[in-house]
């Protein structure tokens, strides 16, 4: 019996979700063939060297693999990304902080047309949130003049975003640095950004979830500070005041549990209008302030 799209969909011990996306992802890659030959080539005999390339990535996906390290691809706030083990995969809750951001862009171009708005994006990763943050402002129907500069201490990481950047046509708007936190960046920049964004390691080193579906293949030192999960944000809150201008805004992602914790070390560091936004999971998921 031939091996066809619908036999092998039948056969597999995949979530059909994930099992469909992955297929999806290698016809297209070794055959040419566009997702809708899920439905519209179902019946249609593979060929051998696919049957056994969709055999790895099932063991792989089995084992726990991510389907983003799978594919090598992930959607994110519109836009879509490259991905691998080298970077965070990028996750729904966090597009809270490109909305947040996105607002805090709209305001100062209302106030402030025509003006280079800056923005700062710590632990850029793939480069997810400041390209959607540049993407959205480069789709508007009204001009923005945007400046970003996203910065990870990850070499791997920063090769990603910049790819992603070119990919998406952004680097003309979004700039990236390595560097650990705020320790590489210009002083030029000093007082200069009008937003500050951060999704940083938040997850305390014995928290279990660590050992759990996708967080075991993703780069611990971007989940974990290997402590209490908050010395990440004590060092981006303890330095943001020298780099944002009066009056700018900063986000910060953090656990559900660490809100108040949060909030008491931007208070410490003399922010004011500290507000905590909730998720659409309902978790309290950002907590943002004004210099």
């Amino acid at each position: 019996m031939a091996n066809t799209i619908a036999t092998l969909l039948e056969s597999t011990p995949l979530n059909k979700t994930d099992a469909k996306v992955l297929l999806g992802d290698l016809l297209e890659k070794h055959l040419g063939w566009s997702r809708s030959a899920l439905i519209a080539k179902d019946q249609e005999p593979l060929p051998h060297e696919l049957i056994t390339a969709w055999k790895s990535l099932e063991a792989q996906r089995e084992s726990g693999v991510p389907v983003a390290y799978l594919t090598g691809m992930k959607s994110f706030h519109g836009i879509e990304l490259k991905v691998n083990e080298a970077v965070l995969i990028p996750r729904p809750e966090t597009e809270l902080l490109v909305d947040l951001a996105l607002e805090e862009i709209k305001r100062i171009d209302a106030n402030y047309p025509n003006q280079t708005i800056q923005i700062l994006d710590l632990g850029t990763g793939s480069g997810a949130i400041a390209l959607a943050i540049a993407h959205e402002c480069a789709i508007s129907k009204t001009p923005i003049n945007l400046s970003i500069l996203g910065i990870d201490q990850s070499t791997a990481a920063i090769e990603l975003a910049c790819e992603n950047a070119k990919a998406l046509g952004l680097n003309h708007m979004v700039e990236f640095l390595q560097s650990n936190w705020y320790a590489a960046i210009p002083d030029r920049y000093l007082n200069t950004f009008d937003v500050i964004v951060s999704n940083p390691p938040y997850i305390q080193k014995d928290d279990p979830h660590l050992q759990d579906g996708d967080l075991r293949f993703e780069p611990r030192a971007a989940l974990t500070d290997d402590g209490d999960g908050l010395s990440c944000i004590r060092e981006i809150v303890n330095h943001a005041q020298h780099y944002l201008k009066p009056g700018g805004l900063i986000a910060v992602e953090h656990g559900y549990d660490q809100a108040a914790a949060v909030a008491t070390l931007l208070e410490k560091r003399a922010f004011h209008e500290i507000a905590t936004i909730t998720d659409l999971a309902g978790h309290l998921r950002v907590t943002q302030a004004r210099k």
